[in-house]
């Protein structure tokens, strides 16, 4: 492997992304929002959680492990394109609210309608050239959780 392609794996690419590799991912992202009126339930706190009927370990480490599946698959295939994963969540949390069942297919949405822009950029900023993905999502996210920080938005579950 040339050291060209080991620096756009290390900073992020979707150029050697297959369709054929995003069955794991389609698969793991549904079974994953099954999970958002027990993530609401978790973040009320670990014993409001387990009265409501939640077995708070199955589901931790159910999410742990679907969590690992995806974020694994997803760096395999486009390297580790940073900040997309934590940046658009919050966006996601401050323009939607906290209940999970909106926040998460909505970031799914927008972090793909996201990357796809920002794959964009990379393509024509320097034509023909192609610079790594992950150069913009961090030019764009380490500034945002700057503001984010500086504002000190809490994203508490509301009551």
């Amino acid at each position: 492997m040339s050291s060209s392609r080991v620096m756009f794996w290390l900073l992020g690419s979707v150029a050697g992304a297959q369709w054929d590799q995003l069955g794991v991912v389609l698969a793991t992202t549904g079974v994953l929002l099954l999970y958002g009126r027990r993530l609401n339930a978790l973040v009320t706190g670990e014993e409001t959680a387990t009265a409501l009927g939640v077995n708070v370990r199955r589901l931790r480490i159910g999410l742990l492990a679907l969590a690992s599946l995806l974020t694994g698959t997803l760096i395999g295939v486009a390297g580790g394109i940073g900040f997309v994963g934590l940046m658009i969540p919050h966006l996601v949390r401050l323009a939607a609210g906290v209940d999970h069942r909106r926040v998460l297919p909505l970031s799914a949405l927008v972090g793909g309608a996201y990357l796809v822009l920002v794959d964009l950029l990379s393509r024509t900023v320097d034509s023909p050239n192609e610079l790594p993905v992950g150069i913009f999502t961090a030019a764009f996210g380490a500034p945002f959780f700057l503001w984010l920080l500086r504002h000190n938005h809490t994203l508490a579950v509301e009551p």
